[in-house]
């Protein structure tokens, strides 16, 4: 009786542990296949999903030195992570003609699934210029 006491008391303050996942991947030239499907447990310490994106002259020769985008996955530590990003802030603007390196940080399963590849917001800051400019030309047209 007193064994099943002690063990039911031993049994009461194990925890179970779950573990964050995140996607893997390294040195991919696309954010399909292997970095969209191959998903990790991190490990006990590591709190944080990262993704590291680059845009760069790829190693191998190419006609016209197109860049592309190589994008790393994995898990991480918050602090570290931040360190990193950090790091890259400066370089991070995501011009289609120079080369940058970015790193993004999110905490949540699988929260690493989408990564941003180019600044979309001068598109919409384009749109927005361009309605600005014929609303304007409409009202002078108006009031003649």
């Amino acid at each position: 009786m007193e064994t099943t006491f002690i063990l039911t008391c031993f049994l009461c303050f194990i925890t179970t542990g779950y573990a964050l996942e995140c996607y893997s991947c390294e040195g991919q030239d696309s954010n399909q296949d292997k970095c969209g499907k191959t998903v990790v447990q991190c490990r006990q310490f590591q709190d944080t999903c990262t993704s590291y994106i680059r845009w760069s002259t790829p190693p191998y020769w190419t006609p016209r030195g197109e860049r592309v985008h190589w994008i790393s996955k994995g898990c991480d530590t918050r602090d570290g992570c931040t360190r990193r990003a950090a790091l890259y802030r400066m370089s991070c603007k995501r011009d289609w003609y120079n080369d940058w390196a970015c790193v993004e940080c999110c905490s949540g399963d699988l929260c690493n699934f989408y990564v941003t590849l180019g600044s979309s917001s001068l598109k919409y800051n384009i749109y927005v210029m361009m309605s600005t400019i014929v609303t304007i030309v409409y009202m002078y047209t108006m009031q003649r």
